[in-house]
């Protein structure tokens, strides 16, 4: 529960449910590249309010709903490279205030 700093790369997620992460409410810092991820799904990243570093890099992910990175109020830096998007829906980056 007091994990700060989270290092994912390189594992094998397909799809990041909904509240994946609410047994971590104090990560600052998520790393998921080269993860295989193909969706997240709304409200995946809810309850990481303290969230400030996410990199989901050199993944699959083709789409970004409305609420895929709802509750990242705290995010500061996040990267997208090396995905295949073709939609982000609007409001997708709607909560993330500190981008």
């Amino acid at each position: 529960q007091l994990t700060k700093k989270l290092d994912l790369r390189g594992n094998s997620f397909t799809v990041i449910p909904a509240g994946a992460f609410l047994d971590t409410p104090y990560l600052t810092h998520l790393d998921l590249q080269r993860c295989k991820v193909e969706r997240l799904e709304e409200g995946a990243f809810r309850g990481l309010g303290r969230l400030v570093y996410l990199n989901l890099a050199s993944n699959s992910i083709a789409l970004l709903y409305q609420e895929s990175l709802d509750g990242l109020s705290s995010l500061q830096q996040l990267s997208l490279e090396g995905n295949r998007i073709e939609e982000i829906q609007p409001g997708a980056f709607g909560h993330l205030g500190s981008l």
